[in-house]
This record gives structure tokens, C-alpha cells and sequence, in this order.
């Protein structure tokens, strides 16, 4: 049963209005590449102050109130204990989490942030592959919240995948639920955590998650660990931007949907480890760092690189890599990878950077500074780093490494496909706004989270079942089946896409529309993950088994996006949902919605 908790007296996380925009107009930028770049520019002056007060546009008049709220906590240094045990015999481990309303200022603007134990990014989560995780998480705000688990498999659990309106309702203000899965023995690397419903995570709701294994191939060539969280950052709450970005007139405050669909909200900075500014690496010298790099963004790509250091790639989502040498390493959003860097040169303070794909936006922030720093020490005090760049031409378009450079260390050739779904993604005008509101489709689907009645429960309930609500799309296979699923892309900018448990292989991606026998796939040991980049007009195609019972999301996760309605399920193996043992408290939380509900 949860436990009821008194509600949260604090101030609302919701409380941030939209406010009313002047009329703008929207320049196109020519350019090279298949996507568009459009800046915001205003008739007049204070257009563009009302501009910067409605996007946050960090023009230094951030949103400061009086508030009784704790200040945050920052982690900015994320060096791993060395002296963690790694084993392969198995234990419980537990941790409480209350989510909460908190003031911070990660890049100087203060905020209300919605945060994890007053830490921001949350506290890490360390493991064994095989422990038994238990998480208790305490939700203090003034609406629902769920936790998921990025990149676990859950298998025999998908119940405690933490999917808002797939595999939970939010847990209720003031009340908790309990998180216990186990780590699938075969799983290792580096993983996070963040909130499922709606666009909270992108207010701070995010944290760390980490594997270890002595069967991991890349395990002991490596001396000390530390960990990277890339993340954009946004000067008001997430949730009025929402609003105006799936309003009529959309984010730039005019009618974006015949012009440029689905523009999405500029951040108004970037940041390394909750800072924009001051995060630091204190290291010791002639050491090989596996640093764990993780995008907890909502819409940026980054490109991670430290000056005069290069940087080896051993790690994508979990999986081994064989290693290969880069100066600089694209991530999108919530993909991981590890590189080993070897402490080796003069003494001294370097540049770390995480330079920000603006390019790829479609609306610009004049004001964003798209070059993040941090400062890597050793073998000396610290000082600021007057360290250059890599000379390297920037790719101009937001993709991932190229496949040849990830080929797993343990090489796995998929099985043969016995089943093809083919998936379009586009953003559209919608008939019932008379085609002024633009929403995001997979085929003919807009999806909008059942707060009250996840499709898990669904499914459970009622049996076998392949009629949804016209806002789901849900792909059944009550057979294991081997399935290649083929992505196409009908926007012109590039989109980060998981799907939750499981790992699939990447067979192919390319221009344009995906050609039955005509687009090339590869099927020798090709690229494991589970977050993939879609090319932008493009198309993408990915293998996995459906072996894992349960609801399984499949999301753009750009948060703007699947707000909008860009995700679709896969129900693998429906009968053997029926004999799950789900919580009782899961069922008894959906009928305590009210006046806890988040839209998305």
C-alpha cells in the first residue's frame, strides 16, 4: 500500500502562465544540409523584451521571487568512488527519493527547478549487474510525477518502468511508490533516470544510473571513473512553454503551422553537471578515466571533446565497444557513451567543452551561448584553462557517429525478421483546430497519455486485446516475433528516438524514404543501442525481438515532441501480461487523480 505523505505546501510547479506575445515574423536562413534555420526577429523593441520574458531567452531578466523553497544542491564533480565493489554476487540495495519543489540558478538566472532529494542533477545510483533495486520515491509536488528508468530491461516487470499512461498513472501529490525491479544480470554500463510525465524532467528531474560488472569486456582497462551530464537548460518552468508551444499560434507567437512545424523552444543555455559555468575535474596524473557521458537534454545534441586529449569510445548505451580513437564525440539526447582518456600530457587545466548543435534548432536564441565549459586539473593547481579547441571542421548536420565506428566488442548478427512495421513521423495541422494547431503523428496518431487508465492495467483487465483509443497506437504480437521496424522521417531536423526495454540493432539509415530491397542493410554485427538519431527527411531501420512481456514505449525523446504526441507502443506478449503481479498500489493510485493530474 503507499503511504500517504502530507501534501506539499509549497508553491506550484505549475504556477508560471503563458504570457501574451507581440507580433513577430520569422526570417529563414539559408544554409547548407537538409534542415532550415528560422530566427526569431520582432517589429518592434519591446517585442522582443516580451519575447525574451515568454521564452526565457536569457536576456538577465530571469524570473526571481520571493520564495520560501530550499536553495539546491549541486553536483558538479560526479568523481565515483573508487572503492565501490564490483561483484558479481548479488545484493538489495535501496534509496529514497522525495521530488520537490526547490529555487536554484545552474546558469545564474535564479528558478523554481523540480529536483531529486534537493540535488540537482539527482543523486547517483550505483549497481551491480543482478542487484535487486528498491526505489521509494516521495512526490512532494503539486502534481503527479512518474520515474522511468532509461535503459533497463524490466523484464517480468514493466509495471516498474515508471511510463506515465503506459505503465503507471503519476503518483499522486503527497503520496509515494516503490521502484523494485532487478538489474538484468547481462546488463552493464551507463544509464539514467529521469520523470515520465509531461515535460518535468526538463525543470531537473534526472540523475544518474550505473551498472557495473567484472563480465563488462571494457572492465579493468580503465583506472578511475567520473561522470559528464550534458543538459540544456531553460530560464522558466517547462510547463508554460508547453502551453505555448502546443497553442495555435505555437512557441515564436505567430502561426507556425504552415511555415515551420513543430518549432520548438530555444533553451536559453547548456550546462555540465547542473552548471553552466564552474563545473571541475579534479584529476591525477598518468590515470585512464572512463568519463560516462550522458545527454539529459531535452532538444540539444551536444559535441563533447576536452582540449589535447583524445578520447577513445568504449561504450554506447550499455553496450562494449571496440575501441576507436575521436577528438570529438556527437550525443543526442538521452544517449550515453564512454571514452576513456588518459591523463598523459603537461600538467595543468584544460578545457573541457560541450559545444550545443544550435544549428539544428529551428527557432534561434540569440542570446544562448552555445559553447559549454568545464575545467579538467591535474598534476597542478587549478587555473583557468587557456587551452585550444581541436582545429576539426563541426559536422553540419545532428547525427550520430558514423556505424563503422560503433561495432560492439561481443559481435551479435540479428536473426532473420519475420514481422516489418512501418512507421511515419511527421508533424501536422489538425482537423479539429480547423488546421491551426500543429501536433506530432506516428502514422495517423497523436498520442496523449491516459493518466488514469495506463494500457498496461488496459491490457491486464480485459485480456488480449488490439483495439485502443484513437490517440494510441499500440503494436500487438502475442508470439515472439523478430521485428524490423522502419522509421521514416517527414521533418527536416533530426530526432533522438528510445525504446524502452530493450536493445536493438541498427541495420540502416539514409536519405529520403526507406525502399524495400533497395536501401541497404547490414546484418553483420551492426550497432546495438537503445536510443537511436533519425535522420532528418530520412529514413531508419531497427531489429529487435518482441520477448519482453509488457507495454513498451517508443518515443521521440525530444521532451517538446512526445509532449506533442510523437509515441507508439509495442504490447509484446499480452498473455503473459495477464499473470504479472502488479502492485496493488499501481491500480490504487489511479483512482487518486484528482487534482494531481499533468496532461502529458
Amino acid at each position: 500500500m503507499s503511504t500517504l505523505m502530507p501534501p506539499s505546501k509549497e508553491g506550484s510547479s505549475s504556477d508560471h502562465e503563458g504570457l501574451a506575445v507581440g507580433k513577430t515574423r520569422i526570417t529563414p536562413i539559408k544554409r547548407s544540409g537538409r534542415r532550415k534555420l528560422f530566427v526569431i526577429t520582432g517589429i518592434a523593441g519591446v517585442v522582443v523584451v516580451v519575447l525574451a520574458l515568454a521564452l526565457g531567452l536569457g536576456l538577465g531578466l530571469g524570473l526571481k521571487k520571493s520564495s520560501s523553497l530550499s536553495y539546491v544542491t549541486t553536483n558538479s564533480s560526479f568523481l565515483l568512488d573508487p572503492s565501490f565493489v564490483v561483484t558479481s554476487t548479488p545484493t538489495t540495495r535501496y534509496y529514497e527519493f522525495v521530488i520537490s519543489e526547490a529555487v536554484g540558478s545552474p546558469d545564474g538566472v535564479q528558478r523554481t527547478m523540480l529536483v531529486v532529494n534537493n540535488q540537482f542533477p539527482g543523486p547517483l545510483i550505483e549497481v551491480n549487474s543482478g542487484d535487486e533495486l528498491v526505489v521509494n520515491v516521495y512526490n512532494q509536488l503539486p502534481n503527479g510525477t512518474t520515474i522511468h528508468w532509461h535503459g533497463q530491461l524490466q523484464n517480468g516487470t514493466n509495471y516498474m518502468d515508471g511510463t506515465n499512461g503506459i505503465t503507471q498513472c503519476p503518483i499522486p501529490p503527497g503520496m509515494n511508490f516503490t521502484y523494485r525491479f532487478t538489474i538484468n544480470p547481462n546488463q552493464y554500463g551507463t544509464f539514467w533516470y529521469h520523470a515520465h510525465a509531461s515535460t518535468q524532467y526538463t525543470d531537473g528531474i534526472y540523475g544518474p544510473l550505473v551498472i557495473h560488472s567484472p563480465s563488462e569486456p571494457i572492465y579493468g582497462q580503465y583506472d578511475r571513473e567520473a561522470l559528464i551530464i550534458l543538459s540544456d537548460w531553460y530560464d522558466v518552468m517547462s510547463s508554460g512553454l508547453l502551453t505555448q508551444y502546443l497553442s495555435a499560434a505555437g512557441i515564436d507567437g505567430s502561426n507556425y503551422g504552415g511555415v515551420n512545424p513543430g518549432a520548438e523552444p530555444p533553451p536559453d543555455s547548456g550546462l555540465i553537471n547542473g552548471k553552466m559555468n564552474g563545473s571541475s575535474f579534479d584529476l591525477e596524473p598518468n590515470l585512464r578515466y572512463r568519463l560516462r557521458l550522458i545527454n539529459m537534454g531535452s532538444l540539444t545534441e551536444f559535441m563533447f571533446s576536452v582540449d589535447s586529449h583524445v578520447l577513445s569510445v568504449v561504450e554506447a548505451d550499455g553496450t562494449s565497444l571496440v575501441p576507436v580513437d575521436v577528438h570529438r564525440v556527437p550525443i543526442h539526447v538521452a544517449q550515453r557513451y564512454s571514452v576513456i582518456l588518459t591523463t598523459n600530457q603537461t600538467a595543468g587545466s584544460y578545457n573541457v567543452r560541450a559545444e550545443m548543435q544550435a544549428t539544428c534548432y529551428k527557432l534561434s536564441n540569440p542570446n544562448l551561448n552555445t559553447m559549454v565549459l568545464a575545467t579538467m586539473t591535474y598534476g597542478a593547481s587549478p587555473t583557468t584553462p587557456n587551452t585550444q579547441d581541436w582545429s576539426d571542421a563541426f559536422p553540419s548536420l545532428c547525427l550520430d557517429l558514423n556505424s563503422t565506428m560503433i561495432v560492439p566488442q561481443i559481435a551479435m548478427n540479428p536473426p532473420n525478421s519475420t514481422e516489418t512495421v512501418q512507421i511515419f513521423m511527421s508533424f501536422q495541422q489538425t482537423t479539429q483546430s480547423g488546421g491551426t494547431q500543429t501536433l506530432a503523428f506516428m502514422n495517423s496518431t497523436s498520442w496523449i497519455a491516459d493518466t488514469t487508465n495506463p494500457t498496461i492495467l488496459q491490457m491486464s483487465k480485459l485480456g488480449i486485446q488490439t483495439t485502443f483509443d484513437s490517440n494510441q497506437l499500440v503494436v500487438v504480437n502475442d508470439n515472439i516475433t523478430v521485428l524490423d521496424l522502419i522509421l521514416n522521417n517527414y521533418d527536416d531536423a533530426s530526432h533522438p528516438f528510445h525504446l524502452h526495454g530493450h536493445v536493438f540493432w541498427i541495420l540502416g539509415e539514409g536519405d529520403g524514404d526507406y525502399l524495400p530491397g533497395v536501401s541497404q542493410l547490414n546484418t553483420t554485427n551492426p550497432p546495438r543501442r537503445d536510443t537511436l538519431t533519425l535522420p532528418g527527411y530520412g529514413w531508419i531501420a531497427i531489429r529487435f525481438i518482441t520477448d519482453n512481456p509488457g507495454l513498451w514505449a517508443f518515443h521521440c525523446h525530444i521532451g517538446w515532441h512526445m509532449a506533442a504526441g510523437l509515441l507508439m507502443q509495442f504490447a509484446s506478449l499480452p498473455s503473459q501480461i495477464q499473470q504479472f503481479q502488479i502492485p496493488s498500489y499501481l491500480s490504487d493510485q489511479c483512482t487518486e487523480q484528482s487534482g494531481g493530474l499533468v496532461v502529458n
